[in-house]
Formats: C-alpha cells, structure tokens, sequence
C-alpha cells in the first residue's frame, strides 16, 4: 500500500491501531524534518506509551549500522515488551548486503515486530522497494514546487500552533514562513519562540511575527517586491540599499523575495490556464478584495517569461553570495536592475 500526503496515512495508522499496523513501513521524502516527523508519528502510533519506548524500540542509522548487529536485533526476542519497533534511518545509505537481507526478511516479520525505515529516497523500480511496498505501506512524500511547498508548510505551521491552543490566521502563518523560510527545523525552532513571547496570550499576530522571528522589516519587503513587479528600479534599489545599510543580511532577504516570485509565478501560470480570480484566492485564502487583485494586476503586468528569468536571476545571486567575495551591495543592485529591467515578450 502506498500513500503520498501525511493526512491520508494518519488516517491509516488510526484505522490500523491498536493491533493491525502493517509489519514494516518506509517514509521516503526529500525533506528530513518531514521525514523523521511521519516515522515518530508511527512509533507513537505503535509504541503510545512513552515509558515502553527504552525496551521496545530500538534505532539504526543506515549510515552506519553493521549487518551482523542488524540480523541480531531483526531476530531477537523480548520477555519484557509486547512488540518491538526496529528503525532504520537514512535507509538509502544501506550496504548493498544488508539491503539484500532486509529484502528477504520483509516478508517474514514476527507478528510482534515492526520494522520503520526512512529514505531521502529509494528507486522504485529495485525489488527493495517494490517488496517494501508489496509487504507493508511506503508513505512517498513528493517534491512539491515552490509555491506547493509555502502552501504545504504554511498550512502546518496553523496545525502546530492548533495543537498549542494559539490562534493564527492563514495570512499570519504564510508571512511566518515567508520571513523564516521554508526550513522546517527552523520554522519549528522560530513558532517555539513566539510561543514564549506571546505567553497565556491566545492570538498570534504579524507584528509578533516581526518582532520576534526575524529583524527583517515585513512592510519594506512587500514594498520592495511591489516595487519590482511594476518595475519601479528607482524605489527597488532605496528600499534595498536602505535594509542592507541597517544590518539586513542580503541571503535572508533574497529568499523573501524570490517567495514573493514563487508566489506570483504562480498566479501567473493559473491565469495563462484560463483560472479565474475565484480560483487563486481558492488556492490563496488570504488574498480577498484589493490584496486578490494587486496579486493578480501584479502577475499580469510583469508576465510569465519575467518571472522564470528573475527567479533564475536571484538564484545566480544567491550562488554568487556563496562562491564570492563580491560586495553585498553591489550584487543587490545589479539584482535589482535585472529584476525591474524591461518586459521579456
């Protein structure tokens, strides 16, 4: 059995508790944060009482683990524990031996052993993967695009701050990731922080949000990505110049800016399909009334071809910050002039 998003197999591990889970698992995804999220969501699911974890579980990197200390543990039983959990993590990293073995045992797991593995990624056309699949559930997280992923991640920071009693709205959250970034551990680091800041407080609100996660200044970088998308250089380049002179490190800023890119990148493609202004604020709850069209008004002006070409052009920016000792302010002007430079047609 196969699923492909974290709520879809949630479900399946509600359904299967408390005695029919699958005898193995693999969690694939590009994401490690996600990744190790969905194989904890497992272990608790089979394991619930936390004090049974030290003798139940037992865990293995894939990097490192020996096969002769695998095939014991795999055989081995407990008098002290109902049902043991053993993990493999990195999977991917596995010796092709141990790989081999693992293949066979997938179809003999003991009724009370479960075997829980995570991968950045495994062939699917191996006889591994088909047997991880044939004998138990792969849960294959996709590499979402970048607008699917501020989604996706937006969407989680509201599930988190649920799940601690915090109100946030839709808009709160998007502005969190898109100042924090798309870094999940981050993100979880910077929502811990504004927990404590807010105290017994219940709402969560953007000036918390600038307050607390970042020092970027959130209304001069809207104001910047506004600037870019009518093409303004003149006011591009002050609002740049200006944050970088009060301390604003110039890699933090260019991932702002090329989620605002993403974002009406986005927009544009919807629009170039034939999507109505329905559809994108379906697709973005936030935008209503005049923010859905400035959004939209904005996408169109600055068109489909502009857009693939300055998300190219920030990322040529970002390699150069990396690689070189060019001056900060310069690469942000020459950024600037490219990004705000006459019409692709």
């Amino acid at each position: 059995m196969k699923y492909d998003n974290i709520r879809a197999f949630e479900k399946h591990l509600e359904g299967a508790a408390p005695r029919h889970f699958s005898p193995n698992y693999l969690i694939m995804g590009k994401e490690d944060f996600e990744c190790r999220e969905a194989v904890a969501l497992v272990i608790k699911s089979i394991l619930p009482k936390e004090g049974d974890r030290d003798m139940a579980l037992r865990m293995f990197d894939g990097n490192q683990v020996e096969l002769n200390d695998l095939l014991t543990e795999l055989h081995s039983q407990s008098m002290f524990v109902p049902v043991r959990v053993i993990c493999i993590q990195q999977a991917e990293k596995l010796k092709k031996a141990i790989m081999d073995e693992l293949e066979k045992y997938l179809g003999k797991i003991p009724p009370n052993q479960y075997l829980v593995m995570s991968s950045s990624g495994i062939a699917k056309n191996t006889r591994f993967y088909k047997a991880a699949e044939k004998e138990g559930v792969v849960l294959d997280f996709p590499e979402a695009k970048p607008w699917e992923k501020e989604k996706k991640l937006t969407e989680w920071v509201g599930k988190l701050a649920a799940r601690e009693r915090k109100l946030m709205s839709y808009q709160v959250c998007q502005t969190f990731v898109q100042q924090a970034g798309t870094d999940m551990p981050t993100l979880a680091q910077e929502l811990e922080k504004l927990f404590c800041y807010i105290g017994e407080r219940n709402e969560i609100t953007i000036q918390d949000v600038a307050k607390i996660c970042t020092n970027h200044h959130v209304e001069s970088i809207w104001q910047l990505g506004e600037a870019i998308f009518r093409r303004d250089a003149a006011v591009a380049l002050r609002i740049i110049h200006s944050l970088l002179t009060e301390g604003q490190a110039l890699l933090p800023l260019l991932r702002q800016v090329r989620s605002q890119f993403n974002t009406e990148f986005h927009i544009c493609t919807m629009l170039q399909q034939g999507k109505h202004p329905q559809d994108v604020q379906q697709e973005y709850p936030y935008m209503r009334g005049q923010i859905l069209d400035r959004h939209i008004e904005s996408a169109r002006s600055y068109g489909l071809e502009a857009f693939r070409q300055g998300i190219l052009s920030i990322d040529e920016t970002e390699m150069c910050i990396k690689n070189s000792q060019i001056d900060e302010q310069l690469l942000a002007q020459l950024l600037m002039i490219k990004l705000t430079g006459k019409k692709h047609v």
